[in-house]
């Protein structure tokens, strides 16, 4: 049963024409659900597809194309937190006014000067300068040169609409897609002018030859796999257009995901669920020459040593090590083993390609029913978790080896020499204790002294002071102690800001149901 959430407009899906059904690839839909708003107008409350019946939920006036299946979990326990917190549309016009300072900044010939003496307060923002103004380099040297007024971009990855104003400000009829129905929603209270979609970049809901620029930012890092997800953008693209990828992380080809495991060990935002990933060279080369002359192909690179490679040139005020670099054989293999940041990859697609369209397979959790349980954090955590996957329950602790879903719920890596686990601030662990009345655990601070609570299915249900001695915690989960899986959650509780990361973190061992 689809449990809905809003209505869409009957103007919304006025160039309908290139939407297609992600189950059958057949193009046509008709309103279900049609609902009068008390005046001439209609709204719809879903959409179906005509050929074989497949339904599109709308979620909050967004169209969405697909569902979520098993391997997407990880990702939507984060998600479902996101959607819980984040009830107003983004700041707009504080999102123009940093694109317009990160320019003005761009041409300031003493740019700490230009951050010394500045009145707006942003620019002295520790991100300003760095992340965000390398961002803003690259981003403005993979457009240079691209006319955009009037035409129809595709960005992926949209999260709120942020990264795309400026498309939207320079004139482009721009489609914003996203996997995450309430960051979708959202992204359309702030950027009404632009169309929304609900989707996946595995399995686009548009047919062949639809845009003439498709845009991806700082978004494939969190795609896995990476090739699905490039021949799907490079099949909608018409033939002239572009394919504009920004600002990505690389790892050498020969490298495995325990290097990632590595980078990621101490990193805040990955240990809080944000889906990062570094992502193989050869998974965009290789992919992508097998179009050979079919496309153009061109690299932007961070790298240490430009005499390394040859023919490169310099992006910007070379301020990030960025440069253009030619797709020889030479420059090809040394980037097959590098590590870095930055990477950018310009695809002019020369010809039509004839490309079979991904097709999504029967999909577990609709997006409207998801949407309808963000709101509600007990409601949303226990109904989430009763479709957990039985790989990721009752995962060993504190473990041998690090995975993904414990390092996107807080876990650092074990340690052989330990044990004990650490966790970052806010640490979950997914059980089904059949039989068990109590849940038993140590747990101490890493330094100083903090204030841990403690949830389950986002209930709280202790509290407690913790030190560097080992503290016992015990609770009782007999109500919870059936077929279904349960989230716990560890939680420091408290203002966090100014403190240290080995502060926010905290140590457990002895995990025992009883």
């Amino acid at each position: 049963m689809q449990i809905l959430s809003g209505a869409l407009d009957v103007d919304y899906l006025q160039d309908a024409s290139i939407l297609e059904c992600i189950c059958c690839r057949s193009a046509g839909y008709r309103p279900s659900r049609v609902s009068p708003d008390g005046g001439s107008a209609i709204a719809f409350e879903a959409l179906v597809c005509e050929s074989c019946g497949n339904s599109v939920d709308i979620v909050e006036g967004v169209p969405f194309f697909g569902g979520y299946q098993p391997q997407d979990f990880p990702s939507l326990i984060e998600a479902t937190a996101v959607g819980n917190q984040a009830q107003n549309p983004i700041d707009i016009d504080l999102a123009r006014r940093l694109n317009w300072l990160l320019s003005d900044y761009h041409q300031a010939v003493d740019k700490s000067h230009y951050i010394q003496n500045h009145s707006d307060d942003l620019v002295r923002a520790p991100w300003f300068s760095g992340h965000r103004y390398h961002e803003w380099i690259l981003t403005s040297a993979i457009l240079s040169g691209k006319e955009l007024a009037g035409k129809a971009v595709l960005n992926v990855g949209a999260d709120f609409g942020v990264d795309g104003i400026d498309l939207v400000d320079a004139g482009a009829q721009v489609t914003f897609l996203n996997s995450m129905p309430k960051v979708a929603s959202l992204g359309k209270k702030t950027l009404p002018e632009a169309r929304w979609i609900g989707g996946f970049v595995h399995s686009l809901p548009f047919r062949d030859d639809s845009f003439d620029i498709v845009l991806a930012k700082a978004v494939m890092r969190r795609l896995r796999p990476v090739p699905p997800a490039l021949r799907e953008m490079l099949r909608v693209l018409k033939p002239g257009g572009f394919l504009l990828i920004i600002d990505e992380p690389i790892r050498p080809d020969h490298s495995d995901e325990n290097l990632e495991f590595e980078v990621f060990n101490s990193h805040e935002g990955v240990l809080s669920g944000f889906n990062e990933g570094i992502i193989r060279f050869g998974d965009f080369y290789d992919t992508l020459a097998e179009f050979g002359d079919q496309i153009e192909l061109a690299l932007i690179a961070s790298v240490q040593d430009p005499s390394a490679l040859q023919g490169t040139s310099p992006v910007g005020d070379g301020a990030f090590n960025d440069y253009w670099v030619p797709c020889w054989p030479d420059n090809i293999e040394y980037l097959r083993n590098a590590n870095g940041a930055g990477l950018c990859v310009a695809v002019k697609k020369v010809s039509s390609i004839t490309l079979p369209a991904e097709r999504q397979s029967h999909y577990v959790l609709p997006a409207g029913v998801l949407a309808s349980w963000i709101g509600n954090p007990e409601t949303a955590f226990a109904r989430l978790m009763a479709w957990a996957p039985d790989e990721l329950v009752n995962l060993p602790f504190p473990g041998v080896k690090q995975d993904w879903f414990s390092l996107l719920n807080g876990w650092q890596r074990p340690e052989p020499s330990n044990d004990f686990r650490r966790g970052f601030q806010r640490a979950r662990w997914l059980l089904r204790c059949p039989g068990s009345t109590k849940l038993a655990f140590s747990i101490r601070a890493t330094l100083g002294v903090q204030d841990i609570e403690v949830y389950i299915n986002g209930t709280q249900e202790c509290s407690a002071s913790i030190d560097a001695e080992w503290r016992r915690i015990e609770l009782d989960i007999s109500d919870k102690a059936g077929a279904l899986p349960f989230l716990v959650e560890l939680r420091l509780a408290g203002s966090l800001g100014g403190l240290s990361f080995e502060q926010r973190c905290f140590d457990v061992r002895d995990r025992l149901a009883i």
